[in-house]
């Protein structure tokens, strides 16, 4: 596939959406509709025969499954992903999530959809290109399936829960990577490592000071911070505290090791996404 055809419904002029709108333009040639209607126009028009339709939804029922659906009986081999807002993360719960639609938000976008646009892009094997009809559980299996990229390097793991350590160690240690458990609070000053991970709730007081800490005793090691569902001012303290990116909890394993590569190893990723 020479190039991605993306339709992105919705207005991204959100501070949380930026970041995602810069990627897109960066993946493909991008077709973009404020409303449904200019969307259903441009489909059933043929100004735009998309490979994926990314909707942007700033809060729950912004875009009715109905509305949505319009969208995909006029392109029904497209893909179709939510781009979501913060005020999204309860719509499982309480709202009424679109079927058959892949739901990313807006602080997962990067690790999660850079890379599978590159799969798809070289032809490769994508979630993306699953069927339509492929659940979350198909996602991750085919995840699950692909081979590990083994790097080498000492990942700093700051984390108050020895079970946290434990976990992310041995993350680190399938995907070749040797860890050193630092304790917020306790002054280590850790020579050689390539990176930090960063565990935190939200990122205020003195979570905010432990993190300033560890930029500063790790020296030009790239940090990234495991928040719980942050919102925009949450990452944006984070990024200021000395953080280089910012994810979720929980946390997917493949979108932290992407990350740890991605601002580790930038050569091997950029052949990797070209």
């Amino acid at each position: 596939m020479a190039e991605i055809s993306i339709l992105l419904v919705g207005s991204t002029d959100r501070a949380e959406f930026r970041e995602a709108r810069a990627v897109l333009d960066g993946l493909g040639r991008v077709v973009v509709a404020a409303e449904i209607k200019s969307a259903t126009c441009a489909l059933a028009s043929g100004v735009v025969v998309p490979d994926v339709i990314v909707v942007a939804q700033s809060y729950p029922g912004q875009f009715p499954p109905e509305v949505v659906d319009r969208l995909r009986r006029l392109a029904p081999l497209a893909r179709l992903l939510g781009l979501l807002g913060s005020w999204c993360e309860g719509e499982t719960r309480t709202g009424q999530p679109w079927p058959a639609a892949i739901r990313i938000y807006w602080h997962e976008w990067l690790p999660r959809v850079e890379p599978e646009f590159a799969l798809l892009r070289e032809g490769e094997c994508s979630t993306l290109a699953l069927p339509v009809t492929a659940g979350e559980e198909e996602r991750l299996l085919l995840l699950a399936d692909r081979p590990l990229t083994r790097r080498e390097g000492l990942v700093a793991v700051s984390t108050p829960q020895l079970e946290m350590y434990g976990w992310l160690a041995t993350a680190c240690a399938r995907h070749g990577y040797s860890s050193v458990w630092l304790q917020p609070h306790r002054a280590v000053r850790v020579e050689g490592a390539i990176a930090a991970i960063f565990d935190a709730g939200e990122c205020r007081g003195e979570e905010i000071e432990s993190l300033a800490d560890l930029a500063v005793a790790l020296g030009p090691a790239p940090i990234i911070a495991l928040l719980d569902f942050p919102r925009v001012e949450d990452r944006s303290r984070a990024l200021a505290a000395g953080a280089r990116a910012v994810l979720s909890k929980p946390v997917l394993i493949g979108d932290l090791f992407w990350q740890i590569d991605r601002i580790s190893y930038p050569p091997a990723h950029a052949a990797f996404s070209r």
